[in-house]
């Protein structure tokens, strides 16, 4: 069996997260790399604009299935190809971006397991205003969308929790890495103290120089995946990706058996962890309450 593995990011990043996880579940059930199944790895080193052109390229070899992370080398996938099958992880709205008719019944040759990632955005900063309980006004970065729903909406979630919680959350644009030190500027010279990374591809690719710019600040950052609390960040609430994948792989492993996609319902996630960086915290001369540390599922020493 061939199967393609279609992602935004870079190979040394793949390779040692996502990627690898995959590789190893599909191995933990009996598909070993060299003996029964061959990977044609693609990564866009991200530059999310080369996944059309790397999707077609990869469906022109016709692999046996195609898994991809996140939505956007979904769409691109599902953009080249409507017969060879698509396995997803870390996509949101998909049935909305039409990869599915519906999450029970997928119909065509997409299936996967969707992400929760902007419903969470309302939870991350009443976390971060039990870890900071005098906080007032947080910095929340967004990406500006095509379409202005999509990009309002983890923000307008966000700003009712912050009505409840008794918080100001300042609003910071930002389409491109480049765009990154005048957002965060901009967050400063509005007195935040504490910047809240919303939901969007951008800020994971781009995290390293988020949580840069933030530590010249000396302002705690809240992201949604895990790994930006490894890199830095004072904590990360999210569904992890690794079992999301995980899941994945049991659908692929189905998929290559002989079940078709559209058989096969779109999962959701049922785990969420938060994970505090409490290195981060010393460095900023933050006390974690104890009530936060309890609910982590990893404390970062």
């Amino acid at each position: 069996m061939r199967v393609g593995m279609l992602s935004p990011d870079t190979r040394a990043a793949a390779e040692a997260g996502v990627s690898k996880t995959f590789i190893d579940a599909m191995r933990e059930l009996g598909w070993v790399e060299g003996r029964n199944i061959v990977y044609d790895r693609v990564y866009a080193e991200n530059d999310t604009s080369r996944l059309p052109a790397l999707a077609a390229a990869l469906v022109a070899r016709a692999p046996d299935l195609i898994w991809v992370v996140p939505a956007s080398a979904a769409l691109a996938a599902f953009a080249s190809t409507r017969t060879i099958p698509i396995v997803f992880s870390g996509s949101t709205n998909v049935v909305e971006r039409g990869l599915v008719k519906t999450l029970a019944r997928p119909g065509g040759n997409v299936t996967g397991v969707q992400h929760i990632g902007r419903e969470l955005g309302g939870k991350r900063l009443q976390l971060l205003k039990q870890a900071l309980p005098k906080i007032a006004q947080v910095g929340v970065l967004v990406r500006p969308s095509s379409d202005p729903s999509r990009t309002s909406q983890e923000f307008a979630m966000i700003e009712k929790a912050a009505a409840t919680l008794g918080v100001i959350a300042i609003p910071a644009m930002a389409k491109e890495v480049g765009e990154f030190d005048a957002a965060i500027a901009s967050l400063v010279k509005n007195r935040v103290e504490a910047l809240l990374v919303t939901h969007d591809g951008l800020f994971y690719i781009g995290r390293k120089r988020i949580l840069e710019l933030a530590a010249s600040q000396r302002l705690p950052v809240v992201g949604f995946r895990s790994e930006h609390a490894d890199d830095g960040a004072l904590m990360s609430y999210s569904s992890p990706l690794s079992d999301q994948v995980r899941r994945s792989a049991q659908m692929a492993d189905k998929i290559l058996k002989g079940t078709k996609p559209a058989d096969i319902p779109v999962e959701l996630p049922t785990k969420f962890e938060l994970v505090v960086n409490a290195k981060t915290a010393k460095t900023l001369g933050i006390t974690i309450p104890a009530e936060i540390l309890l609910q982590a599922a990893r404390v970062i020493e």
